[in-house]
């Protein structure tokens, strides 16, 4: 049975040199992200107050000279941008627990620096903070029956996304494709948020670069699949937020007839969305959005 670091790695080299750079910082994020949480699990709240100040990270070989037995080996460093002195004044205090951290996430480095983040880096934020508000509560439209059109490479990207959360979210990569292969067709429906303003209303996905998606899978066994996403639905949008994809809700439909034979997540290559497969696009009316 194939591991799950194999199946990933091929699943890296088949998404091509671009993607497989995003996958991989990525990863590297949400070892990060793991790092910090162990460093201060005792103080979670510290944790998170780090995250929310991190601007971006980098690893990197330091190539200047050096002096003792280690000179003629390669020198690795973990570096940090972060835009608040308490949050660098907290690294600074724990860098040699939190480099601990980052190798027992797979992150193995000889050095952590942290820098402050200037400019128009400390717009960034590499953990955003999501307000959920009453009054930015997110809400499915279906105004005029309009739907977001994606160029086709948009939508390949975001599936792809899937199909690695998938590899993260079940125990090996077999079952994984397990589960892919159920799925005839897939679609990635964007969400409209709305909320009113002195000028009507707006998208706040827009606006705030923060979209969402509805991911709805078209099989045959509609009722094995809804098993499968009640248990591990939750998991899979997880994972595929940590990698940059915002799913609403994962919503089953039985696959039509013209689906026959078709399939969006392909072990080789890139996925190919439902409106790419040559069969006609299933439409998605009010009631079923509800």
């Amino acid at each position: 049975m194939q591991s799950l670091s194999t199946g990933l790695s091929a699943l890296v080299a088949d998404l091509g040199p671009e993607a497989a750079q995003a996958l991989k910082r990525a990863r590297n994020k949400e070892r990060y992200r793991a790092a910090v949480e162990r460093t201060w699990r005792a103080r979670p709240e510290v944790a998170q107050f780090v995250l929310e100040h991190t601007n971006g990270i980098y690893i990197a070989r330091d190539d200047r000279p050096r002096k003792g037995p280690a000179k003629d080996r390669d020198w690795w460093v973990f570096g940090m941008y972060l835009d608040d002195p308490a949050a660098r004044t907290e690294v600074d205090a724990w860098q040699s627990v939190l480099l601990q951290a980052l190798r027992a996430e797979g992150i193995t480095v000889d050095e952590l620096r942290f820098l402050p983040a200037k400019w128009d880096m400390r717009k960034r934020k590499l953990f955003p903070v999501e307000e959920e508000t009453g009054a930015h509560a997110a809400r499915a439209t279906t105004a005029d029956g309009a739907r977001a059109v994606w160029r086709e490479e948009d939508e390949s990207r975001g599936l792809d996304i899937v199909k690695t959360a998938a590899c993260l979210v079940f125990g090996d990569v077999e079952q994984a494709w397990a589960f892919l292969e159920q799925v005839r067709g897939a679609v990635l429906d964007e969400v409209l948020l709305r909320e009113p303003n002195e000028a009507g209303s707006r998208r706040d996905g827009k606006v705030q670069n923060e979209k969402w998606y509805w991911l709805v899978l078209y099989v045959d066994d509609v009722q094995g699949m809804q098993r499968i996403v009640d248990a591990y639905g939750d998991a899979l949008r997880s994972q595929a937020r940590r990698l940059g994809l915002r799913i609403r809700k994962v919503a089953v439909r039985e696959a039509p007839p013209a689906l026959a034979g078709c399939r969006s997540f392909r072990r080789q290559g890139r996925s190919v969305p439902l409106r790419s497969l040559g069969a006609e696009m299933p439409s998605l009316s009010p009631a079923s959005r509800s």
